[in-house]
């Protein structure tokens, strides 16, 4: 059996300790033994609706680098993660979901997580076929990501819609608070996406360093970017 070291216990204390049986066993669920071993993967109330499918993690594995449900938000209820898993999902490095969130994939979908991905309160992510996310991402409050609409409607000639199409989101984006995020779209690298905002396409042609805001979601500014090191804001000023 896996035994947190005193370190992980030590800075995560009663989180680690009171559901240590759900994250040994989904660790060992999901990961070769070696990997597993370091338990990279830690859970706060975990409500395991599904956990079918599959997880991989590349490159190197430590010791919670994979956070799932704990509370980073205040305002928010403790709610921890719900988990509805049947595809395939890949971390390329740091990850933390935080407190009232959830994640349901379909069979054959591919949600494929960058480095340092940052989703701080109540995010739903509904993956079907196939969402990316490049590196540094932060993923505001009530966040929805869905690449299917579930149902397809009827052309009157006879044809049907598709009813899905991949997400893919470009490294050091920030979208804030309770945007939607729809099936095909796409956005570049260094990209703002304002709060309350509708994105539904492809959104490659924006440049770098730009703000898209609205329902439907356009280009508002250029030549702005969050800035990952230094983004704090003093109040005092």
């Amino acid at each position: 059996m896996a035994v947190p070291p005193p370190s992980l216990v030590f800075r995560y204390g009663i989180y680690v300790l009171a559901y240590l049986p759900q994250i040994i066993w989904f660790n060992f669920h999901y990961l070769p033994w070696r990997q597993a071993l370091r338990l990279p993967i830690l859970l706060y109330k975990p409500r395991l609706k599904k956990c079918k499918g599959k997880i991989e993690i590349i490159g190197p594995v430590r010791t919670g680098m994979i956070r799932l449900g704990f509370p980073m938000v205040s305002i928010y209820p403790k709610r921890g993660i719900s988990w509805e898993h049947r595809g395939m999902i890949r971390f390329r490095g740091v990850c933390k979901i935080g407190n009232n969130s959830f994640v349901s994939t379909g069979e054959f979908s591919r949600l494929d997580i960058g480095d340092n991905f940052c989703a701080t309160t109540t995010l739903k992510l509904v993956c079907y076929h196939a969402i990316t996310f490049g590196k540094n991402v932060l993923v505001g409050w009530e966040n929805l990501f869905c690449d299917t609409d579930f149902h397809t409607f009827r052309y009157v000639e006879g044809t049907h819609s598709r009813g899905y199409a991949p997400i893919v989101i470009g490294d050091n984006n920030w979208l804030a608070m309770r945007s939607t995020i729809l099936k095909g779209t796409i956005t570049p690298n260094d990209c703002i996406v304002g709060a309350n905002s509708l994105l539904h396409g492809d959104y490659s042609g924006v440049p770098e360093k730009s703000m898209i805001a609205g329902v439907p979601a356009t280009l508002k500014k250029t030549g702005v970017y969050r800035d990952n090191a230094n983004d704090l804001i003093n109040y005092s000023i």
